[in-house]
């Protein structure tokens, strides 16, 4: 009896575990490494979507059974699996690597870096917090292989521009498509986004990562994922950071001529002030130019030394069911450029739980943004009484401030004078009289709900929306030296007052079903179906009130406006409305195939519709297949005591471009580059108004980018050495271009799809090594290279525009000009090589400029750095630079021109032009026949190639055995410096710049700060 009841209770004892083993049941544990907890590490259930993340003492809470295995990892660390038995906790410490279970989200789903099959790099927090730019994508600068930023501007709040392997088109947007929580937008209003909130941002770069994305992935996709709370056990962390200091003006290396070498040259030429000297009406002597005390930099005066700082605040509350991240910031960064400036206030919540079964989750998201940005005006134009810095750096330095005694004066003094020489006195003047402001209000929200319908079929939908409300104001005072200027005979009044107000608001819808499962436990599944709806739209509203009284006028409140009167329309306020919008509708599926985490792949195909192109164009499919092969998994490798990680990746598909013109996403909206339009116009009937036609191209539809990646990730030597190889080759079709057309169809020409083509290939190399690593010293080095060759092909002839060709076999836009070969000896003329390699004074533009196989696109280009830890005592270095890329000098042109003497500076130089007793020189005569024919030669094109210390931190993080008794959990001190060192053979403002002129532009700065991280 006794020995029945003991097999009854055994098999009693056994189904009960068995049932135990089959339950689902909630597992906790800590995430850890040497130095203490590891909050915000990921943890997943192997082979299901359920998840969770470390809260701020490493501590999580998940749903798991008995024999499922949990995968734990954090960036920069190796991953752990954990296999679930009867325990209910599990502390797990991971040790320093990079793990290819890291999870990389795209912003439609998310998979681990193992089991990836795309080219994609990923930025972390750590890189992008606390640093000192408004905008964070000038952070990405030289951490992502293919990613090309250059600076654009200096402009506080200024957008860079962002290139991704390559410039895939001719006249369309290069622009990525940017995709925030979800929410797709573009890179025009970063200046309204705290880059402290931002948890990672993701450079998609393959067909793989990008064709989900259709016919806006083909400049590739840069996914942000903002900060989140932890979903262990309740508690709420707070953290404090701020960061002051300054910004400085990078300076020209320009051998600009001072006063007295000025007054010399002028006087030689016979204009200006040397020639003329104020106090005698005769030409400087000697002794008099000797004497000349006045040596005004220009450039000093209209730029200074700017404060900038900001302070942030975050609350971070984490739970096994609801947690939260709430942020709030402010930011003040002066302009080096007097007036300029940037004050930004920011505010953020994130929210996120789960139902008790967690069969249903969601997250919300809702920030705020508002900027105040004071902006300098007509940069990059030639109005040398508007462009402070075109004014600052050709200004005469024998001018003194001093010489400003108001408006009326300097404007009697140019109509005196008849030249510019009094250039400066015109932007002092400006300085007084003219305002201007932006004020952009920024929200963007986004809900995200899951469920689980059934076992492994998960239901989502994710609604978002950003609305962006921006006002411009500008007003130039009625009695300023401007006004004067462009005052009209008969009018009392001068003076103008622009109100523009404008209002952008984007909608995103997206439903989803997914399925996964694992089948006889090496077969992973996974399908995912969506539907997809978005819509933009933007309404603008300008007016322009000419005429104020100067009695009256307060700048943005509409007092001084004056009323038009009968006998003439001065007066009249004028206005101007714009509505644009643009819609996509997209389904797209995804099917994601694993063997035994050996082999994968996974096939995308996306159907997307826009309303940019007419109803039979407005289709378009497209797709993309990418593959694996995790080698290190493979049986052989066992043994094996060099690779921890060897990973092949292959992808090819196809993405589009729907944007036809570059800038933002509502260019070649208005008039619709499809449709034929009317628009009034004057004296088209014996000066009667009628109505004139803009042709469309009615069958206009995306450009389409096909591309082919092959790519190799690996870590050796037990992880120290880490690293990413791709080779790529993308090949962009039907590329939008001003075709001609016959004159009968009542055009020249039409912008339309093309058999033009271009292609971008080239290879992705990232690496870092640890070249130390114990529990007392860690010492990283990192870098990344990518070698791009753009080529177009495709034309029915070669393309020439000013100084640059667009030839089939060559690059877009290369430059194109007559090689110059130095100065005649005999009469001080310049020279030139034509076309059959003969010297010539008289070089023919149509038939002796050549292609020069030299682009302003780089063909190198990357990033290298280190990162240093010794027991509190961190630093960290990023080194930006490219290779074989060629600018032309207009500014350096502008300086060797004779011409400009007694209106402009020019360069020292000039002293030592040809003259017949100086020969021997390189400098052209003052006097040279053909000075003119230098514009169209290479004299001043000039390698831009350069190597920028771009970023260096250095800092101490407080040992806890300081702070243990405080309230404080950590605290950290550091100091920082952003552009602190080039080397180039560029003599401009920024070797790093993508513009023509830089004297006409906002220079990029150097930026100094000291910052404080608290913890508690």
């Amino acid at each position: 009896m006794r020995t029945k009841f003991k097999w009854i209770f055994t098999l009693l004892l056994a189904f009960s575990m068995q049932f135990s083993f089959a339950q689902e049941k909630t597992v906790t544990g800590v995430v850890s490494d040497k130095t203490g907890p590891l909050p915000g590490a990921n943890i997943v259930v192997k082979g299901t979507t359920r998840s969770a993340q470390a809260d701020f003492d490493g501590k999580f809470s998940i749903k798991a059974k008995a024999g499922e295995v949990l995968e734990v990892s954090f960036t920069g660390y190796n991953i752990s699996t954990v296999t679930v038995g009867a325990s209910n906790n599990y502390n797990v410490t991971l040790k320093e690597g990079v793990a290819l279970e890291e999870v990389i989200i795209d912003g439609y789903r998310s998979t681990t870096k193992g089991q990836a099959v795309v080219a994609q790099q990923t930025v972390t927090a750590k890189t992008i917090e606390n640093r000192p730019n408004a905008s964070f994508v000038q952070t990405l600068q030289g951490q992502v292989s293919g990613l090309n930023i250059a600076s654009g501007t200096g402009q506080p709040g200024g957008k860079p521009t962002v290139i991704i392997r390559g410039s895939g088109t001719i006249n369309a947007s290069t622009d990525p498509l940017y995709v925030i929580d979800g929410i797709p937008t573009n890179g025009d209003n970063f200046r309204s986004i705290n880059p402290s909130d931002i948890e990672s941002a993701t450079v998609l770069k393959d067909a793989a990562a990008t064709a989900i994305y259709g016919n806006r992935g083909s400049n590739g996709v840069i996914v942000i994922r903002t900060k989140r709370g932890g979903t262990g056990e309740g508690k709420t962390k707070f953290r404090y950071s701020s960061t002051s200091g300054y910004t400085q003006l990078q300076k020209a290396n320009y051998s600009f001529a001072n006063s007295k070498q000025l007054l010399t040259l002028e006087r030689t030429y016979g204009v200006g002030r040397g020639n003329l000297n104020p106090a005698t009406g005769l030409a400087f002597t000697d002794a008099e130019i000797a004497a000349y005390s006045i040596d005004t930099d220009w450039v000093d005066y209209f730029f200074r030394t700017a404060k900038t700082s900001e302070h942030q605040f975050s609350i971070e509350t984490s739970g096994k069911k609801l947690n939260s991240y709430t942020s709030v910031s402010y930011t003040d960064q002066e302009g080096i450029l007097l007036t300029t400036g940037l004050k930004r206030f920011t505010l953020r919540n994130n929210l996120s739980g789960k139902s008790d079964n967690d069969k249903f989750s969601y997250a919300t998201s809702l920030s705020l943004g508002f900027t105040k940005n004071n902006e300098a005006t007509s940069l990059g134009t030639g109005g040398i009484n508007r462009n402070y810095v075109l004014g600052a750096t050709l200004s005469a330095p024998y001018i003194s401030p001093s010489e400003y005694t108001g408006s009326q004066d300097v404007f009697d003094l140019y109509n005196t004078d008849g030249t510019l020489l009094y250039t400066p006195l015109f932007l002092m003047d400006k300085l007084a009289t003219y305002e201007n402001n932006t004020d952009e209000m920024r929200i963007m929200g986004s809900a995200d709900l899951s469920y689980e319908i059934f076992k492994n079929v998960t239901a989502k939908s994710r609604t978002s929306f950003e609305t962006i409300e921006t006002r411009f104001t500008q007003s130039e005072h009625p009695n300023s030296f401007n006004a004067y200027l462009f005052l009209n005979p008969g009018q009392d009044f001068a003076g103008f007052e622009d109100v523009n107000n404008r209002r952008e608001f984007r909608f995103n819808q997206l439903w989803q079903l997914g399925y996964n499962k694992i089948f006889a436990e090496k077969h992973t599944v996974s399908i995912l179906g969506n539907a997809e709806y978005y819509s933009s739209q933007v309404n603008s509203n300008n007016v322009r009130q000419n005429g104020l009284d100067p009695l009256t006028f307060v700048p943005g409140t509409g007092a001084g406006y004056l009323a038009d009167i009968a006998a003439h329309d001065f007066y009249g306020a004028r206005g101007s409305v714009s509505k644009i919008k643009t819609s996509l509708i997209s389904y797209f599926g995804v099917l994601d195939y694993d063997f035994d985490n050996r082999y994968g792949i996974v096939g995308t195909i996306r159907y997307d519709g826009s309303n940019r192109f007419l109803k039979d164009y407005a289709w378009g499919t497209f797709w993309s297949v990418g593959a694996r092969w995790n080698i290190n998994n493979e049986s052989f490798m066992k043994n094996n005591d060099l690779f921890e990680v060897l990973k092949l990746r292959l992808s090819y598909g196809e993405t589009g471009n729907q944007r036809i013109s570059s800038g933002t996403e509502f260019a070649g909206l208005q008039p619709p580059a499809t449709r034929d339009t009317y628009g009034l116009a004057g004296n088209l009937y014996s000066g009667a108004a009628g109505y004139a036609i803009n042709f469309g191209a009615n069958d206009l539809q995306w450009e389409v980018t096909t591309q082919s990646d092959i790519g190799l990730d690996f870590e050796i030597f037990k992880h120290r050495l880490r690293g990413t190889f791709d080779y790529y080759n993308r090949v962009t079709n039907d590329i939008f271009y001003y075709t001609p057309t016959s004159p009968v169809t009542g055009t020249y020409g039409l912008t339309k799809n093309s058999n033009i083509d271009v292609t971008n290939r080239g290879y992705e190399l990232t690496l870092a090594y640890d070249v130390v690593r114990n529990d007392n010293l860690v010492f990283t080095v990192r870098g990344n290279i990518n070698q791009n060759h753009n080529e177009v092909g495709g034309l029915s002839a070669p393309e020439p525009s000013g100084l640059t060709i667009t030839q089939n076999g060559g690059q877009t836009f290369e430059y194109f000009l007559i090689p110059y070969a130095g100065v005649n000896p005999a009469n001080g003329n310049l020279l030139f090589v034509a076309a059959d390699g003969s010297l010539t004074e008289t070089p023919n533009p149509d038939t002796d400029k050549r292609a020069t196989g030299k682009s302003e696109l780089p063909e190198y280009q990357g990033g290298f750095g280190f990162d240093f830890d010794y027991k509190g005592f961190f630093a960290s270095s990023n080194f930006t630079f490219a290779q074989k890329l060629w600018r032309f000098d207009y500014d350096l042109q502008g300086l060797y021109d004779p011409t400009s003497l007694g209106q402009f500076v020019v360069t020292d130089d000039l002293l030592n032009a040809w003259t017949p007793t100086n020969t021997n020189t390189n400098v052209p005569s003052l006097t040279a026949s053909n000075l003119g024919s230098e514009g169209d030669s290479d004299r001043n094109l000039k390698d831009a190639s350069y190597v920028r210390l771009r970023y260096l931190q250095i800092g101490y993080r407080v040992p806890k055995k300081f702070i243990e008794k405080t309230f404080i959990s950590n605290l950290s001190l550091y100091v920082q410096g952003e552009n602190l060192y080039t080397w180039t053979k560029w003599q401009g403002f920024d070797a790093e710049s993508n513009r023509a002129a830089d004297q006409a532009q906002y220079p990029t700065p150097k930026i100094f700060t000291f910052g404080v991280d608290i913890k508690f």
